[in-house]
């Protein structure tokens, strides 16, 4: 993971040109996958995902220059606001596929679930 952080880290401009296209190739998926709404729903949660990983780690490497040296690493808090951007994406991704493997009335426990982790 940490060599994946140095990765974003470095080329941040690299990994927002990606993450557009990306989300612009969503656009383009087949006609075959109309009568379904999950394709285009999962990957729309996993890249939304993706980016705000991707967003987190940039974030946390902007720090002052000066305060570098000077002070001790500050213990690492848990990313509450990442969390529940992750748990938004997430619950989108758990509801349509809970509805298209589950159907309809049997989808509500795994939303439930979701919202009672949330």
């Amino acid at each position: 993971m940490e060599a994946y952080k140095r990765w974003v880290r470095r080329n941040k401009e690299y990994v927002h040109s990606l993450e557009s296209l990306a989300n612009g190739l969503t656009w383009l998926l087949p006609e075959r996958f109309s009568e379904s709404e999950i394709i285009p729903e999962a990957v729309t949660s996993i890249l939304g995902i993706v980016t705000s990983v991707n967003e987190h780690i940039i974030e946390t490497t902007r720090t002052i220059p000066s305060q570098i040296h000077t002070r001790p690493p500050e213990p690492s808090s848990f990313p509450y606001s990442l969390f529940f951007t992750l748990m938004k994406d997430v619950e989108t991704l758990v509801e349509v596929m809970a509805q298209h493997f589950y159907g309809d009335d049997n989808k509500w426990n795994f939303i439930a679930a979701t919202e009672a982790t949330k």
